[in-house]
């Protein structure tokens, strides 16, 4: 995130091997909303996994950012549940969009 210039946008990064626990498990989300000490609403998930990342930061009341990169830029909604707030081709183009 330092290289690409965005590490000061982001003030809370949460590791599911440090914690224990992993996506698409709520308890990650809660844990990063706490550390952060905001509000599910006030929070921006960045995830390049539509079902991991996305639809449960999104089922919580998060605005999403989905970097499509890998494997998963592939991905095929089935509907509008699953689809991000914001679609990104890769991470430093977060700067256009935070």
């Amino acid at each position: 995130m330092e290289n690409f210039g965005i590490r000061k946008y982001i003030d809370v990064i949460v590791a599911s091997a440090e914690e224990g626990v992993a996506k698409p498990d709520r308890r990650m989300f809660e844990i990063a909303l706490e550390r952060a000490n905001c509000s599910a609403d006030q929070a921006v998930m960045v995830g390049d996994r539509i079902d991991y990342d996305i639809v449960p930061a999104k089922n919580m009341g998060m605005k999403t950012i989905w970097v499509k990169q890998g494997m998963g830029q592939y991905w095929i909604f089935s509907d509008e549940s699953e689809r991000p707030d914001y679609e990104v081709d890769s991470l430093s183009e977060l700067l256009e969009v935070l």
